[in-house]
């Protein structure tokens, strides 16, 4: 018997693309901006690196709230374990969803000490130590939100009917900006 309720999938599936979001917002403006460098001018570069770590540090907690356990110190998490353990799945659906999240859980395992040790946490032991947390293999991110995308479809069209595809105007936003940016800048 299914708990989850359409109001539960409509948010679960919001966070899933504000985590989406967030992810896209920042390498879209250093990853893969090809005007990049105008972010680094000297003039620029402070107030860039700042917010490259900021965005960086987001993206990555919101990615780990949402592969946290279901349940926590008596608290229910709205996360992709919840939503696959208390849905009613035909059996095709349950094994789509169920091998989704293996490829979820992997990388945000991946992170999981960042956010515990760093972001959330100051680890003290941590700070000293300056060993690297949170990082993977270049495209293991794109591919996560993939499956991501795949994994939220399937459970919107059971619930509420359709897919629920992620916002790709962040794209734009940054486009955007970075023409009145380089406009300016030049």
């Amino acid at each position: 018997m299914s708990t989850l309720t359409e109001t539960m999938i409509r948010r679960f599936c919001e966070h899933c693309d504000w985590s989406y979001q967030s992810w896209v917002f920042r390498s879209s403006l250093f990853d893969d901006n090809p005007d990049a460098n105008h972010l680094k001018t000297p003039k620029h570069a402070d107030f860039f690196n700042r917010l490259e770590k900021i965005l960086q540090e987001y993206w990555i907690h919101e990615v780990v709230k949402l592969n946290d356990p279901p349940e926590q110190f008596g608290f229910k998490n709205l996360t992709i374990r919840f939503v696959l353990e208390n849905g009613s799945w035909p059996d095709d659906k349950k094994k789509n969803l169920s091998n989704l999240s293996i490829i979820l859980v992997g990388f945000s395992s991946k992170l999981r000490s960042a956010r515990n040790k760093i972001l959330s946490h100051k680890d003290l032991e941590t700070l000293l130590s300056g060993e690297t947390h949170g990082d993977f293999r270049v495209g293991d991110d794109g591919a996560y939100f993939k499956a991501l995308q795949e994994f939220v479809n399937i459970v919107h069209d059971q619930y509420i009917g359709g897919p629920y595809p992620f916002d790709d105007l962040t794209k734009n936003d940054v486009e955007v900006f970075m023409a009145a940016f380089v406009a300016g800048a030049v």
